[in-house]
C-alpha cells in the first residue's frame, strides 16, 4: 500500500507541473493558429501577423519642429533596429510598442558665403554648445538646396541637431560654375586642398564660422553625403582627419586612393534595390566588401542595408505638404489600380506609377492633379519604400550612433 501511495503521489505531482507549465491559449501557437497581434501607438503597423512573418511599423509623421526619438515597449525583436521605421520578426507572442518624439528647433540660415575664389551658397545650423560639426554633401547633379527642400535629408538634419551637431551644407563648385555638363558633381579623386577648389572651399567657409565665433576649429569634425556626395564624404572625412564620414548609395569608388588609406571610421548605408548605373546592386556589394576591407585593416566599419517596405496609406504625409487624408486617396487610387502587391509592396519604381497615370489618368483623379511640391513628395517616398538610389531616413538613429561612438557596432 505504502508503495502504491508513493507512486500515486509522484503522479499526482507530476500531473500539476505538466499543467502548470501548459501555455495558455494567449501565447499557444496551437491554439491560436499561431496569429498574434501587434499594437502600433503613434504610428502604423497594427495588424494580426502570423509567427515569422516579416513586420514593418512606421512612426506617425512629424511636424516641422519634431523628430522621432524611439520605440518603447516590446522592442526585443527590434535587434537593435529602433528606428522611425523598422521590421522584425514576428515572435511567437503579441507585441505592443509606442512611438516616442522630442521637439527641435529646427532652422537653417542661408547665405553666400565666400569660398576659396567665388561666393558659395551655404545653409548652416551652428550653436557655441554644439559638440561637432557634421558637413553634408549632396549627389551629383544636386545643390545645397537639397538638404532642405526635401523631406528625407530634413529629418537627418533634424536628427544630427537634436543630438547637438552643427550642420554646415554647401554646394560642389561645378555646381557653383555651372560647369560639368549635365551632371557637375564634387571633386572627390584629387586629395589636395591646395587645387581641389571642394576641399579649398571647405576650409574657407569654415574660417569664417570660425571668425565670426559660431564655432571653433577644436570642434570634432564629420560628413554625410548621398551618392556622389558619399565620395565626397568618404574623400574629405578621410584627408581632413575627421572623426567619422558616412557614405549613403556610394562605395567609396569614386574617392580615389582615400578608402586604401584612411584611418577615418566609414559607415556604408545601402539601399537593396539600388537603380543607379554607377552604384546599382553590384556598388552595394563593392560598398559591404570595402566596409570589411577596413575592418581588417582595423579601421571602424559598418554597413546596413535598407530593405523595399509596403506602401502605408499614410506615407506620402510625412511631409506636411500632403495631409494624411490626401495621402490616404493617393494610396487608394494606386491600389485600386493594381500598381501593389497583396502585401502592399510596389514591385519596380516610381516610374511605374507615372506611367500607369499617363495611360490611364482617368483612373487617377487625384494623383495626375498634384503640382510641383506634392509630386516630388510621391517621387520622394516611392524612392524610399522601393530602395531606390536615393538619400533615405529609416537609419539615422544608428547613423548618428556612429558618429559618436564608430567602434560600438
Amino acid at each position: 500500500m505504502k508503495s502504491i501511495a508513493s507512486v500515486l503521489v509522484i503522479c499526482l505531482f507530476t500531473l500539476v507541473i505538466i499543467v502548470s507549465c501548459t501555455p495558455t491559449s494567449v501565447n499557444n501557437p496551437s491554439q491560436n493558429n499561431g496569429q498574434y497581434t501587434l499594437t502600433v501607438n503613434n504610428g502604423y503597423g497594427s495588424a494580426t501577423y502570423s509567427t515569422g512573418d516579416t513586420v514593418h511599423i512606421w512612426s506617425r509623421e512629424c511636424s516641422n519642429n519634431e523628430t522621432f526619438t524611439k520605440w518603447t515597449g516590446d522592442t526585443i525583436p527590434f535587434a537593435g533596429k529602433n528606428e522611425w521605421h523598422t521590421w522584425f520578426i514576428m515572435p511567437s507572442q503579441n507585441v505592443t510598442v509606442t512611438a516616442g518624439f522630442q521637439s527641435v528647433n529646427y532652422s537653417m540660415i542661408h547665405e553666400k558665403i565666400k569660398g576659396k575664389n567665388i561666393l558659395k551658397n551655404v545653409y548652416y545650423n551652428l550653436s557655441a554648445t554644439n559638440k561637432g560639426i557634421v558637413y553634408l554633401f549632396h549627389g551629383a547633379g544636386g545643390s545645397a538646396s537639397y538638404w532642405v527642400d526635401n523631406y528625407e535629408p530634413v529629418a537627418m538634419i533634424k536628427d544630427l541637431i537634436a543630438n547637438n551637431f552643427g550642420v554646415i551644407v554647401t554646394e560642389a563648385e561645378e555646381v557653383s560654375l555651372q560647369t560639368g555638363g549635365s551632371t557637375p558633381r564634387w571633386n572627390t579623386t584629387t586629395l589636395d586642398s591646395n587645387t581641389n577648389a571642394d576641399f579649398a572651399n571647405l576650409i574657407a567657409i569654415t574660417d569664417t564660422f570660425c571668425n565670426r565665433g559660431l564655432t571653433n576649429h577644436s570642434l570634432p569634425r564629420y560628413s554625410i553625403g548621398q551618392s556622389n556626395g558619399g565620395s565626397a564624404s568618404i574623400a574629405v572625412s578621410s584627408y581632413f582627419g575627421f572623426k567619422a564620414g558616412v557614405a549613403y548609395c556610394a562605395a567609396g569608388g569614386a574617392a580615389g586612393s582615400a578608402l586604401s588609406a584612411t584611418n577615418t571610421p566609414i559607415f556604408f548605408c545601402l539601399e537593396q534595390l539600388d537603380n543607379n548605373s554607377l552604384m546599382g546592386q553590384a556598388g552595394d556589394a563593392n560598398a559591404i566588401n570595402q566596409s570589411g576591407t577596413l575592418k581588417g585593416r582595423g579601421i571602424c566599419s559598418a554597413y546596413f542595408v535598407n530593405i523595399p517596405s509596403p506602401l502605408y496609406p499614410e506615407r506620402f504625409a510625412r511631409n506636411n505638404v500632403i495631409s494624411v487624408a490626401l495621402s490616404q486617396q493617393i494610396f487608394t487610387e494606386i491600389k485600386a489600380n493594381n500598381l501593389l502587391d497583396a502585401k502592399n509592396h510596389f514591385p519596380g519604381y516610381y516610374s511605374r506609377l507615372f506611367a500607369a497615370i499617363k495611360a490611364n489618368p482617368q483612373g487617377f483623379p487625384i494623383t495626375s492633379a498634384l503640382k510641383g511640391a506634392q509630386l516630388n513628395v510621391i517621387y520622394e517616398q516611392l524612392n524610399c519604400v522601393t530602395t531606390a538610389h536615393q538619400f533615405f531616413s529609416d537609419h539615422n538613429i544608428n547613423t548618428i550612433k556612429f558618429l559618436n561612438n564608430p567602434c560600438s557596432f
